[in-house]
Formats: structure tokens, sequence, C-alpha cells
């Protein structure tokens, strides 16, 4: 299997996953036929991908951290509480479960493919963002409590855009001052959602209070620097910038894995945390499985495995002759690097 962007994906392919509903129901069954007409429905309803089953990816699998189907239920349920202004601590035994599941999958490399639109944006990012702290915390070695504590920061990370006006954080040009700085106010408004919570840890409302703060001083709401910040907060800085860079915007395209993953390591240490930034490099799919590459010997691939420690070479598949290259590993292709993906 493989993932294409709705766009690419010809009548005819068959559906290698389910696909699922913004609630997390089954809207479209594995193996499912597309039709044309289907197509062009799915993308009115703003699907950006799916996986299929082709020639070109046959015998692949992909293997996901979280489950589609739980990252849609913890989205809707996230938006459920927001928009009745309910009791945020509902959110714990569906963090709890996504906290099981990247604890028993933990050396799995992290691809969450985008595939639905940008109008649910502000709900999927926050769990998204929770995700990755989780697996950047278990990479860390901490502890269910304290992965439970971190995920729950970074899933209630921008809980405080809920008080921003809608025009203001969809606003498809740049910023004015003013409008920057009412942005800048949600880490202050979501702190004090939280900050007489019981049923929250000091280093929970710490971490969605400080995840803008940056090391380098230049962050906000306070201007922290280094070890000012909290543990947390340094940890979701990273997975929100992340999650931010990967998704498509009112204002741009997505970046693709690869190139959020450059940003970061060109930050890193001004920024955000080089420790964390090379755990989190450890983490996740710079080529996810099923991705299409060219070498820079002119051959076409398909990504087949992610190596934890060589993100920038991973086992591939040439497509014209199956034969399997380790660019991590194999001496014949010391010299050869991804260039680009097609």
């Amino acid at each position: 299997m493989r993932f294409l962007s709705i766009d690419k994906i010809e009548p005819g392919s068959y559906l290698a996953k389910p696909l699922y509903s913004s609630k997390g129901t089954i809207f479209l069954k594995e193996h499912f036929q597309l039709t044309e007409v289907l197509l062009s429905r799915l993308k009115k309803l703003g699907v950006q991908g799916l996986y299929i089953e082709d020639e070109i990816s046959e015998g692949i699998m992909v293997d996901e951290v979280v489950s589609v189907q739980l990252r849609l239920e913890a989205s809707a349920k996230l938006e459920d509480i927001i928009k009745n202004k309910s009791n945020l601590a509902e959110m714990q035994p569906i963090i709890s479960n996504i906290v099981d599941s990247i604890i028993e999958k933990k050396d799995v490399i992290i691809q969450m493919q985008k595939l639905n639109g940008h109008h649910t944006y502000t709900y999927t990012h926050c769990i998204n963002v929770g995700i990755y702290s989780i697996c950047i915390g278990a990479k860390m070695g901490m502890d269910r409590e304290q992965l439970i504590k971190l995920g729950t920061a970074g899933i209630l990370h921008d809980i405080g855009k809920n008080n921003i006006p809608v025009e203001i954080l969809d606003k498809p040009g740049k910023l004015t001052k003013d409008e920057f700085e009412i942005i800048k106010s949600h880490p202050v408004f979501g702190y004090n959602m939280i900050k007489d919570k019981i049923e929250f840890s000091s280093v929970t409302k710490i971490g969605v209070l400080q995840h803008h703060e940056r090391c380098d001083g230049s962050g906000y709401p306070r201007g922290l620097k280094k070890d000012e910040i909290s543990l947390y907060g340094k940890i979701i800085a990273i997975a929100d910038t992340y999650d931010a860079l990967t998704s498509d915007r009112s204002y741009r395209a997505a970046y693709s894995p690869f190139e959020a993953y450059e940003y970061l390591m060109g930050d890193r240490d001004s920024q955000y945390d080089i420790s964390i930034i090379n755990v989190f490099a450890r983490c996740i799919a710079v080529y996810p499985v099923g991705s299409c590459v060219k070498l820079s010997d002119g051959t076409e691939a398909i990504v087949i495995k992610n190596i934890e420690d060589c993100a920038l070479r991973p086992v591939v598949r040439n497509i014209k002759t199956n034969t399997i290259i380790n660019l991590a590993h194999d001496k014949k292709y010391l010299n050869v690097c991804i260039t680009k993906m097609i």
C-alpha cells in the first residue's frame, strides 16, 4: 500500500485502508474500488489523500503508532468539549488510550498522513501535537504517568485560541502587528482556562503556557531562554512546529516531512533544544513508507522501511527491477542519496 494525494489517485484504484469520517466511523471499507464520481465527492468533502493498493506498492504495509480511527475520535471529542464548554478532563480516557497505543508501539517510526481538509485543522492539530509529544517522551524514557501529563499538555496546548477571533486565526494574508499580538496571547488564555483545575498537574499547565517559548528568548509570552523553559514546553514546541509545517494552511501549502525536518534541524539549539530535536529525529519518518522517491543516480524507488538512527537513508525498492536497496548500510550505495519525492 501507499499514500497518495487525492489529486493523484486514478479511478479504479482500491482502498488499502478504511476511510473514516471526521467522527471516526467507517465511511468507506478497505478494498473499496474508487470511481471518478466518488473521488470528486471526496475532494469536495476535504479529503486530502488515501491509502491505496497498486502494483508499485505491492507487499508494503504501513504500521500506525496511533490508528486513524483513534486520532479522529480524539479530535471529534476535543471539538465537542470546546464547543460545548464541557469539562476538559473528559479527554483523559482518550489520552490514556493514545499513551497505551504509543507505549505498545514505541519502536514504530511515526508517519501521520493528513487525511482531512484544513477545516478541522484546529482539533486534529492538537491531537497530532499530543501524539508527537508523547512519542518524544517515550523515546526519552518517560513512564506512563509522565506521558499522560505530557500528552494532555500537547493536546490542550492551543485551547486558548478559542478566545481569538476566527477572522484573525484564519486570515489568509500576513497578520498586522496588532493581530499578531492578539495571537500571542493564546498560551496565556489556555493556561488561565486550566490553572485552577485540580484534574491537571502543574507540569501540564506550564507546558500549555510555554509551548511558544524559544531557547534563544525569541518566543512568547515571556521571552524565556533555555533552562528557563520547562521540559514539556520544549517538547511541545517541537511537536507543534512540525505538525504546523506539515499541514496545509489558508496562507500556504504543507511542507513535506523532509522539508519540516530540515527546518527544525536548521533551528536546533537556537530556537529548539538540540537534545530533544535529536530524539524527535528518531521518531519521525522523513520519507514515509510508501513514498515514491528519486535517487541521485536516477533510480525511481518506493520506501519500504525507515531506519531509526538514519532518517535520511531508508530502505527502498527499485520500482523497475524490484531490487531492495538499503541506503544506510549497502556499501554500493554510500554515494547515492534521495534527491526528491515523486
